[in-house]
């Protein structure tokens, strides 16, 4: 039955939706990397970058899920600012040895890192936290280098692979930052060098630890300042809009799991009012679905449900806003008036009477930092965000 306690929809950030649809080139491409590490192939780790509501947790989320079920050692956290990532982390390689009853195994030199690093202590009785613990004036990137290492080498012994997955990551301060980074690259440049049994030639095996991390745009930036050229070493994934036949199929996903179905004209509708964004994808489907409670939604709710849910979107567009200054405001909405085929740098330029000159940290911080706009390859500039274009235009004077 179709009513609010069945809505399939779950608008929100940083959830797993009781459906995964889209994202299957990125999660392909995660999925493969995993796998050319169990065979000992160096594989580059991966960065993948985003607005805000275009599903990188949850991309990050399901391929946890999935790389669980295949058995593999999987440790996920989410950066805040705080600066307790690596505790995070160590937390997270301890439960790991723990659950898979290898902490015993795990050399005592790693086991003594897991105790300088983060005060934690692993053995076969579980996991034990000193929350008092002070790092002092250790090398971290050095100690967790080891520690990493260690883990993979016993990844490798069991035939697994270590998979690290970093949410959040533009939260993380320069220094530690730099430190984890550090840590990462150094290991993932560490080859086990075997004799093959058959051929009798050298072989070079990578250690197997895969690598994710993920972030808002301006991440990449933000590595450079850190010092690290971890997102040189990167294959990056940008998330953008999904595009329109995974959005219709993710609709027809989401609504069957619910059991309704859009007609035609209410999913063009939908798919138009959210253009492509996962998270408006959520935010308007729920507000359809409760339009009605027929098993056939139609064109009439949801244009309803349209109307309910534009609310919700302006406050959204708003607090974006919010964060970003005066002039960078001024840019986007006069961006905004300009069509997309004439929309470059140097128009909107002439439009607000400037140099181009003088607007460049401008157009690099709509860009790189909030992840506002972006350039199509051909010198046009593009609302990163979909939709927002609409709606500055429709509130220019």
């Amino acid at each position: 039955m179709r009513n609010a306690r069945s809505d399939p929809f779950t608008p929100g950030f940083g959830n797993l939706p009781r459906i995964f649809a889209g994202r299957s080139t990125e999660l392909n491409d995660l999925t493969g990397m995993v796998d050319r590490l169990r065979d000992g192939v160096y594989e580059q780790p991966r960065m993948v970058t985003g607005d805000r509501g275009m599903g990188k947790t949850s991309l990050l989320l399901q391929f946890e899920q999935e790389q669980l079920e295949a058995g593999r050692w999987v440790v996920r956290a989410a950066a805040t600012r705080d600066g307790a990532v690596i505790a995070r982390l160590c937390r997270g390689l301890a439960d790991v040895l723990w659950e898979h009853d290898v902490a015993g195994q795990l050399a005592e030199t790693a086991r003594s890192v897991l105790a300088r690093l983060a005060g934690i202590t692993v053995s076969s009785l579980g996991v034990s936290v000193d929350r008092e613990h002070d790092t002092g004036a250790m090398s971290v990137g050095d100690e967790l280098r080891d520690l990493l290492t260690a883990t993979a080498r016993l990844a490798r012994e069991h035939d697994t692979v270590l998979v690290l997955l970093i949410d959040e990551t533009q939260n993380i301060d320069l220094d530690t930052l730099g430190q984890l980074f550090y840590a990462i690259q150094e290991v993932q440049g560490i080859t086990i060098v075997e004799r093959d049994g058959d051929s009798g030639a050298m072989r070079r095996d990578s250690l197997p630890m895969a690598v994710v991390v993920a972030g808002l745009p301006g991440l990449v930036g933000r590595l450079k300042r850190a010092g690290s050229t971890f997102g040189e070493r990167s294959r990056p994934h940008r998330l953008l809009a999904l595009e329109r036949p995974e959005l219709l199929v993710a609709l027809r996903e989401f609504a069957r799991d619910g059991g309704a179905a859009f007609d035609a004209d209410a999913a063009d509708i939908v798919a138009d009012a959210c253009g492509g964004y996962p998270y408006f994808l959520h935010v308007v489907g729920s507000h359809v679905w409760r339009a009605g409670d027929g098993e056939v939604i139609d064109a009439e709710e949801a244009l309803l449900g349209v109307r309910q849910a534009a609310p919700y979107l302006a406050d959204f567009y708003d607090q974006r806003l919010a964060e970003i200054g005066q002039l960078q405001r001024s840019y986007l909405a006069t961006a905004a008036t300009i069509p997309p085929e004439q929309r470059t740098s140097a128009v909107v330029a002439e439009a607000l009477g400037r140099p181009s000159s003088q607007l460049g940290s401008t157009l690099g911080a709509l860009i790189d930092t909030h992840g506002l706009l972006r350039s199509d390859g051909t010198g046009r500039l593009v609302f990163a965000l979909p939709g927002l274009d609409r709606f500055l235009a429709d509130r220019s004077p």
